[in-house]
Order: structure tokens, then sequence, then C-alpha cells
């Protein structure tokens, strides 16, 4: 028989009975976390001394729903990362409350560095979450990585936790996608450019009112940003061209 290899996270000893905890949907909450986490908890390895060294970064999504984020090539988890790319990404809503009681998404997996031909486009959707973004973005040293993720953890709340999805659960499928990815960003600017039309979409996917920005869309939704806070709109059903996503946002609006 070929050799299985371990989780990536190793399951807990104690055995927790299922009909204690409180149902949710835990691959749609993962996927609202990961869609609408501004800032994360990133660990990487000391490469001499072994211990995990923690630090906070944003979070960027590519349209397939892999995260990346931001590290300077001077900074200790960028030389850890290059040392050892086994890192962790914890996501949750920072600031609006007590962390125990809404719900966190850990990944584990590796750190992948972005390639040059890749880093423009990348660079455009950071911005596009976090504008403030061009005062480092354009340090000489700027290098932007993705995590592959091979583990991941959803904890909803209290007595909500959830460890049987996968990472494919949080991925969004491109395949067959090619006519709305390529007028993606057209899209984008197009309904940035009605005046509240972000404004009254973000409101929708549950959002306060305010000045909101589309950043992205892919098949499953569209991504919203203000200044200070990230909402998600998914679709009813999946889109794959634009005449589907004409009538995804036509059954949102009623």
């Amino acid at each position: 028989m070929p050799d299985v290899a371990p989780p990536v996270i190793t399951p807990r000893g104690a055995k927790i009975e299922p009909s204690a905890g409180a149902p949710f949907e835990a691959v749609r909450v993962a996927r609202d976390v990961l869609h609408t986490s501004r800032t994360a908890a990133l660990a990487t390895l000391d490469p001499v001394s072994g211990y995990p060294y923690t630090t906070a970064t944003n979070i960027g999504i590519e349209p397939d729903g892999t995260p990346f984020f931001f590290a300077a090539g001077l900074t200790l988890h960028a030389r850890n990362m290059e040392a050892d790319p086994r890192i962790s990404l914890t996501l949750a809503p920072f600031g609006k409350g007590d962390a125990l009681t809404l719900p966190r998404l850990t990944l584990v997996g590796r750190a992948e560095q972005i390639g040059a031909d890749e880093t423009p486009r990348a660079i455009g959707r950071y911005i596009a979450r976090y504008p403030k973004a061009k005062l480092y973005l354009s340090l000489p040293d700027t290098r932007l990585y993705r995590l592959r993720t091979e583990g991941l953890q959803i904890n909803g709340g209290p007595a909500r936790n959830a460890s049987n999805i996968t990472p494919a659960d949080l991925s969004t499928d491109l395949s067959g996608a090619e006519e709305l990815m390529a007028a993606a960003e057209s899209e984008a600017a197009r309904l940035n450019a009605i005046r509240g039309e972000a404004a009254r979409l973000a409101v929708l996917a549950g959002a306060k009112a305010g000045r909101w920005t589309i950043t992205s869309i892919d098949p499953d939704g569209i991504d919203l940003a203000s200044a200070n806070d990230l909402a998600r709109l998914w679709f009813a059903e999946r889109v794959e061209t634009l005449k589907q996503f004409e009538k995804a946002l036509a059954q949102i609006s009623k």
C-alpha cells in the first residue's frame, strides 16, 4: 500500500460529540471570512530557533480564491519564508468585538512568491482593496506571496467548529468562465462608474451604507471594499458569461 501523508493539521485527540455543537454552514462561513477579512495573522518559522514568528498583514484574494499578501524583502517573515515556506494564516474580523465569539479561519500551507509576470495584476488587485498600499508597494524590495493551502480549520464561534472542510471548498473554479473573467475588470469599472451602484450592492451583501468600490468579480460573486471594511456578494447561481452576469445582477436587485 502507498504511504499516506499525515494531515498538516493534526486532529484533536479528544473525541467531541457532534450533537454538543451548534449547527452552522461551515463552508459558507469559511468563504465569507476568507473574502471579507482585511487583516490576518501570518505565522512563519524562524530558521535558527524553530520558534513561530507571527506578524499582522493584509490579505488579497485572487479570482480563484487563493489568498496572497505583501512582504518587504528585508522583513523577518520574508527571510523565514525563503528558508521554510511552511506558514499559517489566521483570518478573523479583528477589532470588531470579542474574537472568541466571531468566526475565525486558520489556513496552513506553503508560501509561494508570485512571479514577476503576475505581479502587476496582483498589485492592482491589492491596491483595489487597500488604496494606501501604493505607499509601500513601490518599495524596491516589494514581494507578493500566495498561500497554497494544504489544510484549514474554521471556528464559527462558541460550539461551532468544523475540521472536515477542505481547501477545495474555499476555491472558485474558473474553468468555463473565460468570457466572464476576460471582462471582469471592465465590468467592475463600469459598475463603479454608476453613482451609488457599488454601495447598493454592498448593502445587499449585508454591509453598512457608505462609499464602496467593486474590487473584483468571479463566477461565484463580487468582492467590494470601503475605506475600513470588505464585503462579499454571493450569486445565487454560478456565473460564466456576461449574459449570466447581467441576469445575476437583475436577480439580486429584486
